[in-house]
């Protein structure tokens, strides 16, 4: 392991995962440069909605809101399966994209990536530079994909994607039924399939789910709800369970502080750092609040350790 990173283990999602750190503020410092060198110098595809400023997993959904049929996929372990020498060949093109002659040399962007990898191949989840380059590696195929979409004559098709997850949805007007669109559904997923080879990339076959909102009123779309309230009225929400979630993780975080045989650790740290950003997020989306949620057993145990609201009680979190 290179001395200027550490590997620790972090919980997202209810999974254990491999995060990589920095083992030094100078190697932090050095990436926080690159990322905003490369912010400076690079067009991010129009249809990529993680790791760029004013998005959000809303705006991921937000975009579909309105349309029937959704297609939902997944890249196999992204971050890790992106291909060193492909990302270099992507990146210099795209640096020297606004010039007509080179102004930055082949050599010069491998070292750069060379700075921002560890081993053969990968980008190293957690890492400052990693999401930029992930995103600027899917550039070009992410136009290539939605230009062919526009030729199937699919109605309002749209198409997004937030890091691994792909979605694709169009307008449902005569109320057909998901064999009705089964030819072009293969089709689609033939695209895909094939554009993803020349990046080294594939499919995740158990991620896959495709939902007719004409039958079922609710699809998830990376984390945020779409209800069909009626033919012409959709809402967004971030769902009961991941409100539940943030109840739970709080309290159990606040317990954990009043303690005064323990001593907080940098998980417990990172933990309170992410139910405030999991609240923030979840305000965003309802922003006239969240504990009309709640049962009132949940509520009672809030005011029974002196609490009218769980944002008070994340408050004291600091």
């Amino acid at each position: 392991m290179n001395k200027d990173y550490k590997i620790k283990y972090v919980e997202i999602n209810g999974k254990l995962r491999k995060v990589v750190t920095y083992n030094n503020e100078a190697k932090r410092l050095e990436h926080i440069e690159i990322k905003r060198f490369l912010e400076r110098n690079l067009i991010f595809s129009k249809f990529t909605k993680a790791y760029i400023p004013r998005s959000s997993i809303y705006n991921n959904a937000r975009a579909h809101m309105y349309n029937d049929i959704f297609i939902k996929y997944d890249i196999e372990k992204f971050f890790n399966h992106i291909n060193h020498k492909i990302l270099v060949e992507i990146l210099y093109e795209q640096l020297n994209l606004k010039s007509e002659k080179e102004i930055y040399s082949m050599l010069e962007v491998s070292e750069l990536i060379g700075r921002c990898i560890l081993g053969n191949k990968g980008l190293p989840f957690g890492l400052i530079t990693s999401p930029i380059l992930a995103n600027i590696y899917l550039k070009e195929f992410d136009n290539i994909f939605y230009g062919k979409l526009k030729k199937m004559e699919l109605n309002n098709i749209i198409y997004t994607r937030y890091a691994d997850d792909l979605t694709i949805s169009f307008k449902n007007p005569n109320n057909y039924g998901l064999v009705e669109f089964n030819e072009k559904l293969t089709v689609i997923e033939n695209v895909i399939t094939k554009l993803l080879k020349k990046y080294r990339l594939r499919l995740n076959s158990n991620k896959k789910s495709i939902i007719n909102l004409k039958v079922s009123n609710h699809v998830r779309i990376t984390g945020i709800s779409i209800t069909k309230i009626s033919n012409d009225k959709r809402r967004l929400s971030v769902g009961k369970k991941k409100i539940n979630r943030l109840f739970d993780d709080a309290l159990q975080l606040y317990l954990k502080k009043q303690r005064t045989d323990y001593t907080l650790t940098d998980e417990d740290f990172y933990n309170i750092r992410r139910v405030k950003g999991m609240e923030s997020f979840i305000l965003s989306v309802h922003k006239t609040g969240y504990s009309h949620f709640f049962s009132e057993m949940m509520l009672e145990k809030l005011k029974k350790i002196g609490f009218n609201s769980l944002h008070d009680l994340i408050k004291t979190l600091d």
